[in-house]
C-alpha cells in the first residue's frame, strides 16, 4: 500500500478489505474461542464476520460491530469507513453519514469538488446532480463542465451554451462569432443572422466586396423600397451584386429597384431609360432627364395617364380643324 491508495482513500474511493480489517487479534483453536460475531480462520486466529468489523465496542473493550450503511445505525466511524468510504462518518446522532465536505453517490461517500478543483473519479466532481443528469466530469485531473456547457458563480453551476435566438443570462453564454446576450442571443451590429445556418455572419460593407451568403448583402439595398432586400442585392459569384431587376446608384453605391420612364417611383435613383441612363422621379412616376417623352419612353401608350391621352386627342383635333 503506498501513495496511491492513500490518494484513492482521500477521494473516497472505498479499496477492498482483507482479512486483515477483520483480524481481532484473538489467537484461537475453534470458533468458539473468538469473540460475538467472529470465527476461528485456520484454527489460528480470530476474524470478524462478513458485514462486521474489529472496533473498539467501549473504552476498555473491542469486538466485531456491524458494519454501517448511510442512515444506519453506528457507534464508531469505522462502522461506516468499511460500507461508504474514508468520508463517511458516525453522525452524533448516531446514524452513518457523509462527512460535510462529501457527498452520497452510488452508496459511497465522495470528496466533493467543483469547476476547476482537482479530482480522481467523475463522481467527486458534484454540482446536486449524479448519474446521468451529471454536468460537470473528472479531466485530466480536474473537474470540467461537460461540452457545450461553461462554468458560472465559481465552478458551482454548468450553464449549457446557448445559440442564436435561445434565451441567455449573460454574454459568456451566447456561443458562437458575431453573438450578444440581449436577454435572448442576437447578432451584433454589422451582423446579420443567416437562418440557414442559425448563426450570425458579417455584413459586407460594399458592392463586389466579398460574400458567401445573400444576407451578406441585405444591407446595400437602397432605403424606402417596398421590394424585399434579399431580392435586390445578392452574392453572385462571390460577391455583393445587385440583382437583375435592380441597379447600382447613389453613392455610396447601393442597388435600387430598376424603375423604367412612366412607372410609379418613390426616389430618383429608381429610375434609369431603357439605355439605363439615369432619370429622376418626378410627381411618383418616372421620367428621363435628356429623353424625348414619347410613348416608347413610357414604357407604351397603355401606361400613359387618362389627362394625357385626352390632350394628345385635343391637339390633333386642333390641327386637323386648321387645316
Amino acid at each position: 500500500m503506498g501513495w496511491e491508495w492513500c490518494l484513492l482513500a482521500l477521494l473516497g474511493i472505498v479499496v477492498a478489505q482483507g482479512p486483515e480489517k477483520r483480524r481481532t487479534g484473538n489467537v484461537c483453536s475453534v470458533d468458539m474461542d473468538c469473540p460475538d460475531n467472529a470465527f476461528c480462520r485456520q484454527s489460528s486466529y480470530c476474524v470478524c464476520k462478513d458485514g462486521f468489523v474489529y472496533a473498539a465496542v467501549n473504552s476498555t473493550h473491542k469486538g466485531c460491530l456491524k458494519e454501517g450503511r448511510f442512515g444506519e445505525s453506528c457507534a464508531q466511524h469505522i462502522q461506516c469507513h468499511s460500507t461508504m468510504g474514508v468520508h463517511a462518518q458516525c453522525s452524533p446522532n448516531g446514524l452513518c453519514a457523509c462527512m460535510p465536505n462529501a457527498h452520497l453517490e452510488d452508496e459511497r461517500c465522495y470528496e466533493t469538488a467543483v469547476v476547476g478543483e482537482r479530482c480522481l473519479v467523475d463522481q467527486n466532481c458534484y454540482l446536486g446532480q449524479t448519474g446521468p443528469d451529471r454536468q460537470a466530469f473528472c479531466v485530466r485531473g480536474y473537474c470540467t463542465c461537460q461540452l457545450q456547457y461553461s462554468p458560472r458563480d465559481n465552478g458551482t453551476r454548468c450553464v449549457r451554451d446557448a445559440t442564436l435566438g435561445e434565451p441567455c443570462e449573460d454574454q459568456l453564454q451566447c456561443a458562437g462569432a458575431g453573438l450578444q446576450c440581449q436577454g435572448t442571443c442576437r447578432c451584433r451590429e454589422r451582423w446579420v443572422a443567416n437562418n440557414h445556418t442559425n448563426s450570425c455572419v458579417e455584413a459586407v460593407k460594399a458592392l463586389n466586396d466579398p460574400c458567401e451568403y445573400d444576407v451578406q448583402c441585405a444591407g446595400l439595398v437602397g432605403a424606402g423600397d417596398s421590394m424585399p432586400a434579399a431580392s435586390l442585392a445578392l452574392c453572385l459569384g462571390g460577391t455583393c451584386s445587385c440583382a437583375y431587376s435592380a441597379h447600382a446608384a447613389g453613392s455610396p453605391p447601393r442597388c435600387w429597384p430598376r424603375r423604367r420612364p412612366g412607372q410609379d417611383c418613390r426616389r430618383d435613383e429608381e429610375c434609369v431609360s431603357e439605355e439605363d441612363e439615369p432619370g429622376y422621379c418626378l410627381s411618383g412616376r418616372c421620367t428621363c432627364k435628356t429623353c424625348a417623352p414619347d410613348a416608347s419612353d413610357f414604357g407604351g401608350a397603355n401606361t400613359l395617364p387618362r389627362p394625357t391621352l385626352l390632350a394628345a386627342a385635343i391637339l390633333s383635333i386642333a390641327a386637323i380643324l386648321r387645316q
